[in-house]
């Protein structure tokens, strides 16, 4: 699968496509094995696309073809029919999946709560709500109430002598966050990744409190697959975890092949792509960190139960 449109890496287009006439073992490209991925809509996802356009999936020998996808929810649905052998998704989907017996896993991060903002609580400049307390029977988006925000969200309630039953929360899909603060049907919300940057630089308000709430270290985006076609196919998965590792290092390194990506795939205005804030790519786990938030979903009624590193993760992931 080829994608244009990309500049600023066309030469490593160019070097990719020589290449790929010296693949291991001598194999043609039609001759590899394929690994059909569902990538975010939101973010993140940019290295698939590095991994495509320098040849480094071919380089590893493994073929790959990327569709967009609507919610990480559905991304593990997609997993559970065996429609997608790879899809991005939440740590918090994910491990309310594991809890309640669906055999999926982590297979490779892509991102982590860190001290760049990649969500945020939402009103309309001119909402009158001004605090958290004024949150109270008013009516929340969220893009999946079982996740990082949604935990986030009620722990800033909680500090606020707040419940879940004092507001409503209304489960959304990524893009429609967003469209739904700015339609007025929520009070309020919480768009993730890139429709958060650009719920800011529309001129909406955040309630910088719950973004605050955040579990450092925790994973925000990751990849995941069914446990059973990851261990069937451990060596053609591991093949695309180490094209996608040396991707995230290209990403890290060249910011601006990343903003390229963005204006290629994404409707987003390209002046505000050019200017925004790159969260760093991660391919590593931090258990610690995602034990320690899967405690506080337990706690919340997110999950049924804590499930352990062993359950959420597959053998062959990346930690850090």
């Amino acid at each position: 699968m080829r994608f244009s449109g990309v500049r600023g890496i066309v030469q490593a287009m160019v070097m990719a496509g020589v290449a790929t006439l010296s693949l291991a073992g001598g194999a043609s490209a039609d001759d590899l094995p394929v690994v059909r991925v569902e990538r975010s809509p939101v973010g993140q996802f940019e290295g698939l696309f590095i991994a495509e356009e320098q040849g480094l999936f071919a380089k590893h020998g493994v073929k790959v073809e990327i569709e967009v996808g609507a919610s990480p929810d559905g991304a593990l649905a997609q997993l559970m029919s065996g429609q997608k052998d790879v899809a991005m998704t939440g740590a918090v989907p994910l491990t309310a999946a594991v809890a309640n017996g669906l055999p999926v896993v982590a297979v490779l991060n892509a991102q982590d709560q860190n001290e760049i903002p990649t969500f945020g609580l939402i009103v309309p400049q001119a909402s009158d709500i001004k605090t958290i307390a004024d949150l109270k029977g008013k009516k929340i988006g969220l893009p999946g109430i079982a996740s990082p925000q949604g935990a986030a969200l009620l722990r800033t309630l909680e500090a606020e002598g707040m419940t879940r039953d004092d507001v409503e929360l209304v489960n959304l899909p990524f893009p429609g966050v967003l469209s739904a603060i700015e339609s007025g049907s929520v009070d309020a919300g919480m768009p993730i990744g890139l429709f958060y940057d650009t719920a800011i630089q529309s001129g909406n308000r955040e309630l910088k409190e719950v973004a605050n709430n955040a579990t450092l270290g925790f994973p925000s985006v990751i990849f995941a697959s069914n446990r059973e076609w990851a261990e069937a196919n451990a060596e053609t998965l591991g093949k695309f975890i180490a094209a996608m590792e040396e991707a995230y290092d290209y990403a890290n390194a060249n910011p601006d092949a990343v903003r390229a990506i963005d204006m290629a795939q994404t409707k987003l205005p390209p002046e505000y792509l050019k200017s925004r804030v790159i969260s760093p790519f991660q391919a590593g786990f931090n258990s610690q960190a995602w034990d320690v938030e899967n405690a506080s979903l337990f706690k919340y009624g997110f999950i049924a139960r804590a499930p352990s590193a062993d359950e959420y993760l597959w053998s062959g992931a990346p930690r850090q």
